[in-house]
């Protein structure tokens, strides 16, 4: 359960007005106000918190062995799956910078790396052990964001449209962090776009950069700093959103004309298929395709005829366009967003709070891009229309009273379908409001609640392929 207060003004705004129509003029009074300087500077603002931040750690359990046996320093040693023996079935969780060199890389097999380089001692992974700094880790990506999505080991796509704290360069913010993640005793690669993948692949060139392992691709520059990259470096990515299938298109469904439409989709239902991704790069190798560059020379429909969806997503990237979203790892149970008066309100300044509530929770879920379906209003009346006490029991099963300035009136709403707009949410609460609303009664305070959240981000599911068939041999 998330809980917002609203922000100052909106709060005092509402505090302070009287009725509709002069929360309404004071509203105008506002706009009206500032000079066109500082609408300038609040529109750059914006633009700048329009950007996805990658942070990529790098060899993470690695370096935490190196933490817990400082003897490993410098050394060739690997961390795998189970045991961590070469002898039995696992794979390379990660590498250690030495054993890097020497051509070992994580998902290896421990019976390849024992083949590379028979000298590299194999450890086996202690997640008990990693928990603590994963956690660690984490927080501090929170306090920079709340649309966080979490990758593979420690890596993770932050929103910095969920950034509240002020900033003027996504560059500074970024080495804030990295020197946060320094302290740790772990190394942050940071790149910082207006999309996941290109956010990612700056985060790999960012070591290049020099300025703290962070690289900030501005809006606009997204297809000069691709074209400059070699389509090998497709291949280290860990996790980008494509969604792309599992094979190449065949021949066969080429000649009968089932061509398959641009893919557009986004969020966590999109992952990346190593195989096919490294069997198309292989395959435009064959034709001396091996940069960006060349990519944007080729037309999009022939590439996702030939190549198939996987084909029209590299040329999207190749061209600068990235549509993928920072998704959140799991929906919050609930929202809640309160406005306390400072005076008995009446129903018009209610009214008129529950509308400003509506509108500022309706801003939260459509940025975290969330839905809800269970709307709840709770009111503070000032006095209840009843004077009596009411008796409830503690637990220990004794009575206890309660005075009527705590108690509390509400209730809540199930929708038909779950919902992001103000409109709909200001409605039902309103009739919430004057369902439970007496003509007597005043309001210390006011309580507007979304539950049953779930990602706004549609699920996607593959068409049915068939058997892979010969590749063509023409572009």
């Amino acid at each position: 359960m998330q809980q917002f207060n609203l922000p100052p003004s909106l709060d005092n705004t509402t505090r302070n007005t009287g009725s509709i129509p002069a929360m309404q003029q004071e509203q105008q009074h506002t706009t009206s106000s500032p000079t066109g300087q500082e609408a300038v500077q609040a529109v750059e603002r914006g633009r700048l918190r329009q950007a996805v931040m990658h942070v990529r750690i790098q060899h993470f359990y690695c370096t935490l062995e190196e933490m817990f046996d400082p003897s490993l320093r410098g050394q060739c040693f690997v961390v795998g799956t189970g045991t961590g023996r070469p002898n039995e079935p696992g794979r390379v969780i990660d590498a250690s910078p030495a054993a890097t060199r020497l051509g070992i890389s994580p998902g290896m097999a421990l019976r390849r790396a024992h083949r590379i380089d028979a000298r590299t001692r194999f450890l086996s992974a202690s997640y008990d052990r990693y928990q603590p700094f994963l956690q660690q880790l984490y927080e501090h990506y929170r306090t920079y964001s709340r649309i966080i999505e979490s990758r593979p080991i420690a890596d993770a796509f932050i929103d910095l449209c969920g950034c509240e704290i002020p900033f003027d360069s996504p560059v500074s913010l970024a080495e804030r962090l990295c020197a946060e993640i320094a302290k740790m005793g772990l190394t942050a690669l940071v790149g910082i776009a207006n999309g996941k993948t290109i956010a990612e692949l700056a985060a790999l060139m960012s070591r290049k950069d020099g300025r703290h392992g962070v690289f900030y691709i501005p809006r606009g520059r997204e297809a000069a700093f691709v074209q400059t990259l070699p389509l090998s470096l497709l291949l280290q990515l860990r996790s980008v959103g494509t969604d792309a299938p599992s094979m190449l298109a065949e021949l066969s469904e080429q000649r009968e004309g089932k061509v398959a439409r641009p893919f557009q989709v986004e969020g966590r239902s999109e992952h990346i298929d190593a195989v096919a991704l490294a069997e198309l790069v292989a395959h435009l190798r064959d034709f001396g395709i091996t940069t960006f560059a060349q990519v944007a020379t080729l037309t999009e429909e022939g590439l996702l005829r030939r190549l198939g969806r996987l084909g029209a997503w590299v040329h999207q990237v190749a061209r600068g366009e990235d549509i993928s979203l920072v998704v959140p790892d799991a929906p919050p149970l609930s929202q809640n967003a309160r406005v306390r008066f400072n005076h008995a309100a009446d129903a018009n300044e209610t009214c008129a709070a529950i509308q400003r509530l509506a509108d500022y929770l309706s801003a939260r879920l459509c940025e975290q891009r969330l839905k809800g379906q269970v709307i709840a209003l709770i009111l503070w009346p000032d006095r209840m229309h009843s004077e009596t006490h009411k008796l409830l029991m503690d637990e220990e099963d004794e009575e206890v009273a309660v005075n009527p300035s705590e108690e509390t009136i509400g209730g809540q709403m199930i929708l038909s379908r779950h919902t992001d707009e103000a409109d709909v949410i200001a409605h039902h609460s309103l009739m919430l409001f004057a369902h439970y609303h007496h003509t007597t009664y005043r309001y210390l305070q006011v309580q507007l609640r979304i539950g049953n959240i779930i990602t706004a981000v549609p699920s996607y599911y593959l068409p049915p392929t068939r058997p892979r068939g010969r590749l063509t041999r023409k572009l």
